[in-house]
């Protein structure tokens, strides 16, 4: 058995819980490999394989926790090569991330809890709190507050939707509030680190867990554009963001909106790239609008395939003519209806529907 860690996360551009679980592991320099679990897809997964969904009522998903993300947990028992989340506790907590520890046999299913099992256990690597007892205490009472108090402020003003310029919508009053004395916090507890002479650019002087447990909530400010007036929260937010280890991070949660805007508009590969796919089922997601279709054959997969590695309708003929004894004005006919049918502007009734 391979004993390196292993950590079962959500889409980065998706899952704020995911992202401070990799922080902390990326910050503390552990070996570990990172498996995907793929969020929010309309699919059951089966002892006999992937089945497609129509209803949203139909997901065998656990009521949204308030901290990690949920997932099915015969997803999580699919992708598991290490069969040690069957039997342990997250058969009863599905959700994400989650640390996996081959050589312990321990599971398990929460930031704190993974941060805690890792300064137990791994102690010859970098730690992420304090040997000073007053940093270390403040370090622990400030992440608890980011793990348990601000559910408000990530839902009203998602991780998700920061990186979504078309896709923002009117911050709650609840969520606004928390942003408030969120702000508040962060001017308040950089002026008490400056007052009691500790150095360094964040929030108790050296990077803690405090910070990887605040980095998405800087992302969500910096990507709402919301105003920030104080002079050293702003220089708190850049230093955190610059920080090695979160902007490599964030710069692959981008990735797909990176992608779909070097397109250009209207081009199949501008409309392939406003979807992720899963192959297995030929299933294409639209992550803004929630649409998803279903490509039925491996056709309109090869069209879609091409169409996101950036080739035009005309390359996309020609691959096509090279493979399937067709005539061009017909292959061209069908490219042109099939990117109509999902283009991502086309009104969609239901949320499950064939292509091709």
């Amino acid at each position: 058995m391979n004993f390196m860690l292993t950590l079962i996360i959500g889409d980065k551009q998706f899952s704020s819980w995911s992202m401070r679980a990799s922080i902390i592991l990326r910050e503390r320099k552990i070996p570990y490999r990172e498996i995907i679990a793929g969020l929010d897809w309309p699919i059951k997964f089966t002892k006999n394989g992937i089945i497609p969904i129509k209803d949203k009522d139909d997901y065998d998903l656990p009521k949204e926790p308030a901290s990690g993300c949920g997932c099915q947990i015969t997803q999580l028992l699919n992708i598991d090569d290490t069969q040690l989340i069957e039997n342990s506790i997250v058969e009863h907590l599905p959700r994400v991330p989650i640390l996996i520890d081959p050589e312990t046999g321990a599971v398990i299913c929460d930031v704190l809890a993974i941060s805690e099992y890792l300064e137990e256990n791994f102690k010859d690597y970098p730690s992420l709190l304090s040997d000073d007892i007053v940093k270390r205490s403040d370090i622990r009472v400030f992440s608890s507050h980011i793990h348990a108090d601000l559910l408000p402020l990530m839902s009203g003003m998602s991780y998700a939707n920061s990186f979504r310029k078309n896709n923002q919508k009117e911050i709650p009053n609840d969520a606004l509030e928390q942003l408030k004395e969120t702000l508040e916090l962060l001017e308040n507890t950089l002026a008490r680190k400056k007052a009691k002479g500790w150095t360094g650019e964040f929030l108790f002087g050296d990077f803690s867990l405090a910070d990887a447990m605040f980095a998405p909530i800087a992302q969500q400010i910096r990507g709402w554009n919301i105003k920030v007036t104080n002079n050293e929260v702003n220089n708190y937010l850049d230093s955190l963001l610059n920080r090695e280890s979160i902007k490599l991070y964030l710069e692959e949660a981008k990735q797909p909106y990176k992608l779909l805007e070097e397109a250009k508009e209207n081009s199949p590969t501008w409309i392939a790239r406003h979807y992720r796919i899963w192959e297995e089922i030929r299933m294409i997601h639209n992550c803004e609008n929630d649409v998803y279709h279903i490509l039925e054959d491996d056709v309109g997969l090869l069209f879609f395939n091409l169409a996101f590695k950036g080739y035009s309708k005309e390359e996309i003929a020609k691959t096509v003519l090279n493979e399937y004894d067709v005539d061009e004005k017909t292959i061209l006919k069908d490219i042109e209806d099939f990117f109509n049918k999902i283009h991502p502007n086309r009104v969609v009734e239901n949320s499950l529907i064939d292509v091709l």
